[in-house]
């Protein structure tokens, strides 16, 4: 009801007791500890799950600590999901979570954090270039017409670069794929020397020759993303639930919040009833609900 529903203890009681059951809003704050200790395991089953997968998506969301700023990472694919919350915003929460080197390709906007941690490769939000595109061109429309070329240009070697991938999503890569990839790619290289009195396009030329190698991934490597979506969607529930609760009183229920929504949320990935799910680890001689899924090649 909590997390799933997002709605606050003194709501739970209240609910139940108009169902006959008179619960104090202690016994729920127990009854969730004792969930977090049986699925603490999992827990972290499920992060090492994630650390040997091909593909990661990271984000992150401000939230409270009795009162003091935190931050709820989110690591996620498309059949594991894990929440973790922190003090901090760097790069040191990355590499404590994934450890200095990962065999697989992170996929992140442009938080400086994600820049050290050695990958197999990284892929950066497109969206995220985009939207800031658009507010350029929106904002300098009619104003000052280089500024605006430069954008427009920009915009169009990124949305071609969607469209090929869209277009080979399901078919195999062949000749023209490749000639075409290789001068989207050979375009961007425009784009190092703007004006230097435009500062908005400096700006531009600064994240795109930082991160020149981390935009074209999906052009390269089957099966991945060229967006964070599926890593903001994760990270949704956690910034609704935030606007109920305001945070966590402390870190130790900081810590129920990361296992349990990684339960909740991993079970609903792989179309699994969270509340059975939540039986099944409770239970005597429980059992872990995602066996599968971590024996499975992610």
């Amino acid at each position: 009801m909590k997390f799933g529903v997002k709605i606050s203890d003194r709501d739970i009681t209240n609910i139940l007791k108009m169902s006959g059951l008179n619960i104090a809003a202690s016994s729920i704050v127990g009854f969730r500890d004792q969930l977090k200790r049986e699925a603490n395991t999992i827990y972290h089953e499920l992060l090492e799950s994630l650390k040997h997968g091909k593909f990661a998506h990271w984000d992150e969301t401000g939230t409270k600590i009795d009162g003091d700023n935190a931050w709820r990472w989110k690591v996620s694919n498309k059949k594991v999901s894990i929440t973790h919350t922190d003090k901090r915003r760097g790069q040191k929460v990355v590499e404590e979570l994934f450890g200095e080197k990962y065999d697989g390709v992170l996929i992140s906007d442009f938080l400086s954090a994600y820049n050290r941690i050695v990958t197999k490769a990284k892929q950066r939000c497109l969206v995220h270039i985009l939207r800031d595109l658009k507010k350029v061109i929106k904002y300098w429309d009619e104003e000052d017409e280089e500024v605006v070329r430069y954008c427009v240009r920009l915009k169009k070697i990124f949305q071609d670069a969607i469209f090929l991938h869209k277009e080979y999503v399901d078919k195999k890569w062949d000749s023209k794929y490749y000639r075409e990839r290789k001068l989207i790619t050979a375009s961007l290289e425009d784009f190092a020397f703007p004006n230097p009195d435009k500062k908005i396009l400096n700006r531009f030329a600064k994240r795109l020759q930082r991160h020149k190698d981390e935009l074209f991934t999906f052009l390269y490597i089957k099966g991945i993303d060229y967006h964070n979506n599926h890593a903001e969607q994760q990270i949704r529930p956690d910034v609704l639930l935030r606007k109920v609760t305001f945070g966590n009183r402390s870190s130790k229920g900081a810590k129920v919040h990361d296992v349990v929504m990684s339960i909740l949320q991993t079970a609903k990935l792989n179309k699994l009833d969270p509340v059975e799910t939540f039986k099944e680890i409770l239970m005597p001689n429980g059992k872990n609900p995602f066996t599968e899924i971590l024996t499975a090649s992610p």
